[in-house]
């Protein structure tokens, strides 16, 4: 299981490893909303994305029991350049599992990080059954991208950070806008916010032909969708949610929301534009849902994660014209 102590000791193993990201905000945006709108900027993390507060304190906790000189990952780019990122911290050899269609920056970048990639096709075979069978041929361990406790443990200090700061302003949270793929991001920032905020209501968003969550709550079942869809926001390409994080969100989230790419589009633009900051289309659906205006709420503050910025920058020029 996890809980609160285990987000703490996250925190602070995490010390001086992750980067306390910036919460930024925007009197342009705020009138838009009519309301208090704070973004915790992910994007700004160490590897691009939040995916290094979890790889990193999953593979601290598995180490502290095992000797192993190599890990297993797989990633479509953000959780593999986290753990590529985690485990040459550690002196360890990374290998990741990467679908072979993934965008070509994410590609390069965790090569950079010194990673090894084996390439599948994410249509036609199971990455899963790759991964361990590199796991056993290589004596590794694997690092879960988002169905772990530990994982989410790791992602839940971006919400303990955020409290903090906020805090340090005087600012409390009524709203928390966050974005999911397979739901551990939301998941574990969901058990810290249960300990600090009774009145918090907690909305996740993804894409509108990748909402595996929205129909697996809907149904009271994890429900498997075909990713063989058309989306910008190849970081939320997860088929269904987490065993573990869907059993979370099911009594934490009030509600999920779509966006579509065109919204993802102007979300991106608009954090260009006026916070000169480059997100990627999967950390941006959270500022897409409350741009679109279809966020209604009597609620005062409303925080939003924008939990990556692994975007090619031509493509991201093309989107912001």
């Amino acid at each position: 299981m996890i809980n609160i102590k285990n987000i703490y000791n996250a925190s602070n193993i995490l010390n001086g490893i992750a980067r306390q990201t910036p919460i930024l905000s925007s009197k342009k945006l705020n009138e838009l909303v009519n309301g208090n709108v704070y973004l915790k900027a992910e994007n700004e993390q160490y590897s691009g994305s939040f995916k290094l507060r979890g790889a990193y304190y999953c593979m601290h906790q598995i180490l502290k029991t095992h000797a192993y000189t190599n890990v297993v990952a797989c990633s479509s780019g953000n959780h593999a350049q986290g753990v590529a990122l985690a485990a040459s911290l550690f002196g360890l050899k990374a290998t990741i599992v990467m679908p072979n269609d993934a965008p070509e920056v994410k590609i390069k970048r965790t090569k950079d990080l010194g990673a090894e990639i084996i390439f599948y096709d994410r249509y036609n075979e199971s990455r899963e059954a790759i991964a361990e069978d590199s796991a056993v041929n290589r004596n590794a361990f694997i690092i879960p991208p988002y169905d772990d406790y530990d994982v989410m443990a790791g992602q839940g200090t971006v919400a303990l950070e955020a409290i903090q700061q906020l805090t340090l302003i005087e600012e409390t949270i009524d709203n928390f806008i966050c974005p999911i793929g397979g739901g551990g991001l939301i998941a574990g920032c969901s058990i810290a916010f249960s300990e600090y905020l009774n009145d918090i209501d907690i909305f996740g968003v993804e894409p509108e032909l990748l909402n595996d969550t929205q129909q697996s709550l809907n149904s009271g079942k994890r429900i498997k969708i075909d990713i063989n869809q058309p989306s910008l926001c190849d970081a939320l390409m997860a088929p269904t949610p987490g065993e573990l994080t869907f059993s979370i969100n099911q009594s934490a989230l009030k509600e999920i929301c779509i966006v579509s790419d065109d919204e993802v589009i102007d979300a991106i633009r608009f954090a260009y534009n006026e916070w000169n900051i480059t997100i990627e289309p999967g950390g941006a659906v959270g500022l897409a849902l409350i741009l679109s205006g279809r966020f209604v709420t009597s609620k005062k503050n409303t925080l939003i994660i924008l939990s990556g910025g692994n975007i090619d920058p031509l493509e991201h020029q093309n989107l912001i014209k």
